[in-house]
């Protein structure tokens, strides 16, 4: 049997391939220099407000660019450009809570409350905004949008709150300074004017996007903890010294995930989160995978449960790439799977127990002891914007036939509000008259003071618990639920003082994160 002469389609096989690496060397060396894309703001953008100094340009926001220039907003890639190369990524960003950051109709409705109605925006509200937007909004920011007269003019990069570019542009990140504090190269990306070119070079690319080969700060906490540090610049309220108000960054520095060399995005952006953390508990490490979903705690903004026209107004609006690159349905699907995630990685975070419930023979009182430990999070639980993200225990109490005899931390479905004698782990923040803010109008924020302090990672807080029960009754069972929620019911009230939508019958709900049931006879 004769063989077939392999040798010509060999020789067409590596002519290719040397054509192709001919082709990248020639690119790389003779692509024209990058335009300067760069916006001077006295020649293009004569009205850019600067209240804080011309050498401060993006303050009180904490974003830098090499140069202290403003980007070229219409120079700058959407994250649909990126989708066509990269679609399971781009579709998985696009049902985070980075790609709304901006968008968000909670968000947009208490900026602007802290901007146009609280008592420090009087003077320089929209340039305070900087501040919020820095990391809500990046793109916006750094083309000198936020402004008093904006004349940026919206494009779709302006849409898409922290977005592809908004990670994938970033030289240098100061995570202690916080508030967006990153150093942001938009005028520096390479336009190559054709994807053919790109395809032709990857290796040039993928230096230009900072992928994690060449840009080991990609898989660092401390790109995540620039704008997981919040902290109140003097400039915001300038009555006050700086006030933390966020510090989820260095809750993980000081946790023994830190010294374990697990990162933010390990967790955060695993392709299963939960089973990540799980794997960790054991003590074991567990393989590392990557999605960009970017899975955190916002559970009310991905609930697929939800009536879809509300949900996706809250969303504030159809994503980038909607009917572009994925149809509603597969967005949706999709949207539900980032919830699943958010879910169980919420539910892996906390376990509770309850410690010797007895009957005190001599005072009447069922006496116990609730212990809640942070078994799973890297940072302290809860964490972020603790005037909102908060937890608190629910207890029942019954006796042998099933009777309440005792009920505390009950949730109103209808008024969206839960008991105030329940033990609670949240911040209150009151302004400079001893008034309770609610509404996340920070602007304003005098005193900071904890119900109960957030717990650390891989500890735990007890609460104890002397109930009086009434008559001859005798308890037989204790339970016990530990709520989580996103934010205050007060917080849906900006949509309406800032004229948006009406909110009547729209509830911020809990999610339940852990149960226990013990019976007092036995403490078993």
């Amino acid at each position: 049997m004769k063989l077939p002469d392999l040798s010509l389609p060999l020789v067409r096989f590596f002519l290719t391939i040397a054509c192709v690496l001919l082709l990248a060397v020639l690119l790389h060396f003779f692509l024209p220099p990058q335009a300067d894309l760069s916006v001077e703001i006295e020649r293009d953008l004569p009205l850019y407000s600067q209240p804080f100094g011309k050498h401060l340009p993006f303050h009180p926001a904490g974003i830098t660019t090499p140069d202290n220039r403003l980007a070229n907003w219409r120079a700058i890639p959407g994250s649909r450009a990126c989708g066509e190369c990269h679609p399971k990524e781009t579709l998985e960003w696009a049902t985070s809570m980075h790609a709304i950051s901006d968008a968000d109709i909670i968000y947009d409705s208490t900026v602007l409350e802290n901007t146009d109605a609280s008592v420090a925006g009087k003077a320089h509200g929209v340039e305070k905004g900087r501040w919020c937007e820095g990391c809500h909004n990046p793109m916006g920011v750094v083309s000198g949008a936020v402004t008093l007269a904006n004349t940026v003019q919206s494009t779709e990069n302006m849409e898409e709150g922290t977005s592809c570019m908004a990670c994938h542009a970033v030289n240098h990140a100061e995570p202690l300074v916080g508030n967006g504090a990153l150093e942001l190269d938009f005028n520096g990306v390479f336009r190559y004017g054709h994807p053919a070119l790109l395809a032709a070079a990857p290796s040039r690319h993928a230096r230009d996007m900072r992928a994690r080969r060449t840009k080991p700060l990609m898989g660092d906490s401390a790109l995540c903890g620039a704008c997981h540090t919040e902290i109140r610049p003097v400039a915001v309220n300038g009555a006050m010294p700086p006030m933390n108000l966020q510090d989820t960054y260095e809750e993980w520095m000081l946790s023994p995930y830190a010294q374990m060399g697990v990162q933010c995005q390990d967790c955060h952006m695993s392709q299963d989160p939960a089973r990540f953390i799980a794997t960790l508990k054991t003590g074991k490490t567990p393989k590392k995978t990557i999605s960009h979903r970017f899975i955190g705690n916002n559970y009310l903004l991905s609930n697929t449960n939800l009536p879809t026209s509300l949900l996706m107004t809250l969303r504030g609006g159809a994503p980038a790439g909607m009917n572009r690159l994925f149809d509603r349905k597969t967005f949706l699907d999709e949207l539900g799977k980032t919830h699943q995630a958010v879910v169980a990685l919420l539910q892996e975070a906390a376990e509770i127990e309850v410690e010797r419930p007895y009957l005190d023979p001599v005072t009447g009182e069922l006496r116990f002891t609730v212990a809640v430990t942070n078994a799973g999070a890297g940072h302290a639980l809860p964490t972020g914007p603790l005037d909102q993200r908060y937890l608190w225990l629910e207890i029942v109490v019954k006796d042998k036939s099933g009777n309440t005899l005792h009920h505390q931390g009950w949730f109103d479905q209808k008024k969206g509000e839960e008991d105030r004698n329940a033990a609670r782990w949240i911040k209150d923040v009151t302004d400079i008259e001893g008034n309770p803010i609610r509404r996340h109008v920070l602007f304003d924020a005098h005193v900071l003071q904890y119900a109960r302090k957030p717990i650390p990672p891989r500890q735990t807080d007890r609460v104890a618990y002397r109930l009086p029960i009434a008559g001859n009754a005798r308890p037989a069972q204790v339970e016990v639920r530990l709520w989580y929620r996103i934010a205050l019911q007060d917080i849906l009230e900006n949509i309406e003082r800032q004229g948006l939508a009406k909110v009547d019958g729209v509830i911020v709900p809990p999610l339940l994160l852990e149960e226990a049931k013990v019976n007092v006879e036995s403490g078993t």
